[in-house]
């Protein structure tokens, strides 16, 4: 009996040596600023994330639902086949046992059986990450009088907008992820958004304001246009440079049809004023790294300014980028002033009037194989992009782990005599 006793004693040992190990990984190793402007990939001054106490309770779940969520589609598919190949290498080390060893017939049903509960516990947990609500990390901006805004969003009302998800449940999701304003955008509808837009505090500094706008497709080309204006309706001949709503242009999309001003003057009559730069939806991410550099091509070579709009359609809970645009003062104007004056900052401040910024993520590139890796099989540049406060809780919860771990195997030992 003494051999099993010394084996279980050495495999305790080294389980307490690793577990010191990611304690000074996790306190030696420096933190990364999670937010970095997604021009230049550098992080932004007097920007950065909170996280709420419920948020770091749940981290070590929330923390990887997040980089879950900053993936782009052609990295999601990544995950599950770098996550499968791991899963099959699992089983095949185990069937090598020969304890592990079982009948012809027996083996591949249960093989079959395993691999049914982790199709669906990987399922499931997509799943959970999507449709349960849960504590978000807010961006915090320290200048009083930058704005942080969102102007790409739905609701219920939209086709693919969860039923769900209200203009009410948008307001909390920007709250919550720091927007201080959104515009609800739903598909060929502005109803929820002039709805919502009746319940905004009387200044802008009281709370998250909601405003109307609607996607269209508009000469060829997937656009949200800010306000209730239809950009299609514009047709009349006697008429062709009146007044035009602030439009952008969306992605993934056809970048060759973005549509350019018809009409001289600075409301670019007839074209886009802005462009997405970042549209945190799983395609448009592979679009924002895909065509980066000719995205922001575009924007100079039509003075518009770039934006990053989160598309959220009410599924999933975090933010991946937002749009900051310095306004003197927004905090004491009045929700219609501030939405007039946003849109007027977008069309004279150009290619100057917004700042992009985004969480810290990989970005796909023909050169960089890694960066489609899920972050959760690359420690190093995973927790470098925790915070302390995260690391702390990753810790807890390893350590509860260890410690529940010792004790079923000592209540095993002691049912084996």
């Amino acid at each position: 009996m003494q051999p099993p006793r010394d084996h279980a004693v050495r495999g305790r040992h080294w389980k307490l040596v690793a577990l010191v190990a990611l304690v000074a990984i996790a306190f030696l190793l420096p933190v990364v600023p999670p937010v970095v402007s997604v021009v230049t990939g550098a992080p932004v001054p007097g920007v950065s994330l909170v996280y709420p106490l419920p948020y770091l309770l749940l981290a070590p779940i929330c923390s990887i639902w997040d980089a879950l969520t900053a993936l782009s589609l052609t990295q999601h598919f990544a995950v599950l086949g770098v996550t499968f190949t791991l899963y099959v290498l699992w089983r095949v080390f185990r069937l090598r046992k020969p304890e592990r060893r079982h009948g012809f017939l027996f083996t591949p049903l249960l093989e079959l059986g395993w691999l049914a509960v982790f199709l669906v516990c990987l399922v499931g947990f997509y799943a959970v990450g999507i449709l349960v609500p849960r504590p978000m990390a807010r961006l915090h901006v320290a200048d009083p009088d930058v704005l942080v805004v969102d102007f790409h969003s739905h609701t219920s009302m939209s086709h693919d907008g969860r039923k769900s998800f209200t203009a009410q449940r948008n307001r909390a999701w920007h709250h919550g992820a720091g927007f201080d304003v959104a515009y609800i955008t739903d598909h060929d509808s502005i109803r929820a958004g002039v709805e919502a837009a009746t319940r905004n505090p009387p200044l802008a500094g009281d709370g998250t304001l909601l405003f109307p706008g609607r996607e269209v497709v508009y000469r060829g080309m997937h656009v949200v246009v800010l306000g209730t204006f239809d950009p299609r309706t514009r047709t009349s001949p006697t008429d062709p440079c009146g007044p035009w709503p602030v439009v952008i242009g969306t992605i993934p999309g056809n970048l060759n049809r973005v549509p350019a001003a018809e009409c001289p003057g600075p409301d670019h009559g007839g074209g886009v004023s802005a462009i997405e730069l970042l549209d945190a939806a799983p395609k448009g991410l592979d679009e924002s790294d895909r065509s980066r550099a000719r995205i922001l091509h575009i924007a100079d070579s039509l003075h518009v300014a770039v934006v990053a709009d989160s598309d959220n359609h009410g599924w999933g809970s975090t933010a991946v980028g937002w749009s900051l645009m310095r306004i003197p003062g927004w905090r004491d104007m009045t929700p219609d002033s501030l939405n007039a004056t946003i849109k007027e900052t977008i069309r004279s401040r150009a290619r100057d009037a917004v700042q992009v910024v985004a969480l810290r993520r990989p970005r796909k590139a023909p050169d960089d194989v890694w960066a489609a890796v899920p972050p959760v099989f690359m420690p190093q540049r995973f927790i470098s992009r925790l915070s302390r406060a995260e690391r702390l809780s990753w810790l807890v919860w390893i350590a509860v782990a260890f410690w529940l771990g010792e004790m079923v195997s000592r209540r095993r030992r002691r049912a084996s005599g």
